[in-house]
């Protein structure tokens, strides 16, 4: 197995401190999601005995885990121990005999990113998800701000991780990835490609009189269209159409989708693609 993996070149182009930030973006979203169902009551009925009271539980669990998300983050953008104590009611020294470890962990992890299991055959990430694959996580977070929290931003978690004016040399130097686009991309197993078409199909109420599938399969064994054996679907729905774009790499189908406009579409669309993936 190479060191290497698909997602070091994006992990590269972010400043440690815009990786700690999008990591307490992440674990904001669980904490947002895990409270959000305590606050529906139509399924009561099939909740057993203390069931309400271990969903509490781990809510406030991921709070601990959000507050040291924001430590991390806090030591990287250059605040004090005594600064970060303030605020947990706690002196410099005991803030940092608390999180010291976490900030350690954490660093330490940029140099040993992943560890393989016990077979040597699988990565086991060291950084948190969001770090591990920023891209992902900042097309996930961009997407559940824009439908959870209504703003009219599609860039309302990846806009604000700009560098600062006077921000480091180091992060003018690696560059900053481009915000995230309107087209949103994936792989996926070509075993796999028919049932994806199913359901972007049904996401986008798209009805053909031929199933999606079945249009694209005969298409592709035709060797596709255009230039590096690419294909394009259109799926004309009944409020949005999407271009559907895929290319065949071995057992692998790399694919595109444009024309998501709708926050929920968008969500859909970049769900089945991380499921499938």
């Amino acid at each position: 197995m190479t060191t290497a993996t698909p997602y070091d070149d994006d992990r590269a182009r972010f400043s440690r401190r815009a990786l700690a930030r999008l990591v307490l973006c992440d674990q904001a979203r669980g904490l947002s999601d895990a409270a959000a169902g305590l606050a529906v009551t139509r399924y009561d009925e099939f909740c057993g005995a203390g069931g309400r009271v271990s969903e509490a539980a781990a809510v406030a669990g991921h709070a601990d885990r959000l507050v040291t998300a924001a430590v991390v983050y806090e030591r990287e953008r250059g605040s004090s121990w005594a600064d970060i104590g303030r605020y947990l009611h706690l002196g410099a020294a005991a803030a940092q005999q608390r999180f010291g470890s976490a900030v350690q962990q954490w660093r330490s992890a940029f140099d040993v990113p992943y560890r393989l299991d016990e077979q040597g055959r699988k990565r086991v990430p060291q950084l948190p998800t969001a770090a591990y694959d920023p891209v992902s996580a900042i097309r996930r977070l961009d997407l559940w701000a824009d439908v959870r929290l209504g703003f009219d931003d599609r860039h309302a978690v990846s806009g604000g991780l700009q560098p600062d004016p006077d921000g480091e040399e180091q992060e003018e130097e690696q560059g900053w990835p481009e915000t995230v686009g309107t087209e949103l991309d994936g792989r996926i197993r070509l075993a796999q490609r028919g049932v994806f078409l199913d359901l972007l199909s049904e996401y986008a109420l798209h009805r053909p009189a031929d199933r999606a599938r079945d249009v694209v399969a005969r298409a592709m064994q035709g060797g596709g269209e255009g230039g590096g054996g690419w294909y394009t679907y259109t799926m004309d729905g009944i409020f949005e159409t999407l271009d559907v774009r895929l290319a065949v790499d071995g057992d692998l189908v790399s694919v595109v989708v444009a024309g998501a406009h709708s926050p929920v579409l968008r969500l859909q669309v970049a769900t089945l693609l991380d499921a499938f993936a």
